[in-house]
């Protein structure tokens, strides 16, 4: 079985040949164009999101402060 570090390979290669040369791509039997290339990048973020959470990284989070009128974002205070 492919890590994941080797299937964000793939994608990426695949996103690349689909992008200049306008062909198809097969990746773990599935086979995307042009017209499916969004689902490429969707399964690329999710390698991306997987990769982060295996490695200990962990992304990002701002806190809000919610008040009555409305909103504000605590880290530009």
């Amino acid at each position: 079985m492919a890590t994941v570090a080797e299937k964000l390979t793939e994608i990426e290669t695949g996103i690349t040949q689909i992008v200049t040369s306008g062909q198809s791509f097969t990746v773990d039997g599935i086979t995307y164009n042009r017209g499916n290339l969004s689902a490429l990048y969707q399964i690329k973020e999710a390698l991306l999101r997987e990769s982060m959470r295996t490695s200990g990284q962990r992304p990002v989070f701002r806190g809000f402060d919610f008040t009555s009128a409305g909103y504000s974002d605590m880290g530009n205070d």
